[in-house]
């Protein structure tokens, strides 16, 4: 569990705070590097049995699409699915199982590569890990949305191809789930930040917009998909998971919000842009809710503008108000509300308390932003 006494330190200090540029493994090394190696096998087997990549640059695209958003990215939901897996499953686990786990993992791992493909596309964007935003090349341009539902496709080819009919149904209703509520995100993200209407900016319609866009995919499907292949999914298990997780997912997004904030590529993958954009942020909504009326007026009047002096301002306003401090309290009560949680569980829960205080343990030092203070201090 991570020390109170670490998160009451950095909101005291968080005028010194900067980004780590290295998260925790969720996975030890070695078995994060069979993982890892496993992605090149995979994805070819599953080129050279889909029927309609019947040529060389057919073959050769859906390869392209499938790895590009790969490369330097962080793999967390992918380490979470085998990490869920591997604690529900009493006997060691190994041959053709091992094999269909990374296959799983790596099929949420490139859910998000479909939602990211999309994201930037919306959002505008021109780098992510370092790199062009897939939209950007020559061959790719107004092609991107339709190399997203390519690989979307491609994912429920590689679920048919690796499991039995059964559990290629239960993944099947389970991926559509997270592809729907994505969109779904998607749409109430990007028609908010266009209707530019900042009374409705609030908390809210922000969780609402979280719930949707990444609370879901970012730690609740994974813990869902391990449900389903240990055979453990019913209606109780994904309860305890709705009910602990989903707290844990709305922090992962506000989490993103103040890394947007502070424009780190590193951390993020993305450049930021949520001021310019209209975003309804975490910190917009607490900026608002504290503002006075010359600060709201001031506000409104330069918010979701690309002219950098406008962009400065809002950040003003977001200094004058102490959002940094505001947003470290409010981890702290987080974390101590999702542990509460956990405490709560029936002693015969499945999954157990011992198993959600192990992903929540692995899983909140990656979003957490004082992280790097607690491992140096």
């Amino acid at each position: 569990m991570v020390p109170t006494k670490w998160l009451l330190n950095m909101s005291r200090n968080c005028c010194k705070w900067r980004h780590p540029q290295k998260q925790k493994k969720i996975l030890s090394q070695d078995a994060y590097s069979s993982f890892i190696n496993s992605l090149p096998v995979i994805i070819d087997k599953g080129v050279q049995h889909t029927k309609y990549l019947e040529t060389d640059e057919l073959r050769d695209r859906m390869k392209r699409i499938a790895e590009y958003y790969m490369r330097g990215r962080k793999t967390i939901q992918g380490e979470l699915t085998i990490l869920g897996h591997e604690l529900l499953k009493s006997e060691k686990i190994e041959g053709d199982l091992k094999k269909q786990q990374y296959v799983l993992a790596w099929c949420v791992e490139l859910l998000m590569s479909y939602i990211l493909i999309l994201d930037d596309i919306e959002d505008g964007a021109t780098c992510r890990n370092g790199q062009p935003c897939w939209h950007l090349f020559a061959d790719v341009g107004s092609l991107a949305g339709n190399d997203a539902s390519m690989l979307r496709s491609f994912i429920m080819q590689l679920l048919h191809i690796n499991f039995s009919s059964q559990l290629f149904v239960d993944f099947a209703k389970l991926f559509n789930e997270a592809f729907f509520t994505c969109n779904v995100g998607q749409y109430l993200d990007a028609i908010t930040s266009k209707q530019r209407n900042y009374k409705n900016f609030t908390m809210d319609l922000y969780k609402n917009i979280a719930l949707y866009k990444y609370a879901y995919y970012s730690v609740k499907f994974p813990i869902l998909s391990a449900l389903v292949l240990s055979n453990n999914y019913n209606k109780d298990t994904c309860r305890y998971v709705d009910d602990i997780l989903t707290d844990v997912g709305i922090w992962s997004q506000i989490n993103n919000d103040f890394t947007d904030y502070y424009d780190d590529d590193v951390q993020t993958g993305k450049t930021g842009s949520d001021i310019q954009a209209g975003k309804c942020t975490w910190l917009a909504v607490t900026a608002l809710q504290r503002c006075s009326p010359a600060q709201r007026e001031e506000f409104n009047a330069h918010y979701g503008s690309w002219q950098p002096d406008h962009v400065a301002r809002i950040r003003d306003i977001y200094q004058q108000l102490g959002i940094v401090g505001i947003y470290y309290r409010e981890e702290l009560a987080t974390y101590d509300r999702i542990i509460k949680k956990i405490e709560s569980l029936p002693a015969n829960a499945v999954p157990s308390a011992d198993f959600f205080k192990t992903v929540v343990d692995a899983y909140y030092p990656n979003v957490a932003c004082g992280k790097s203070f607690y491992r140096n201090n």
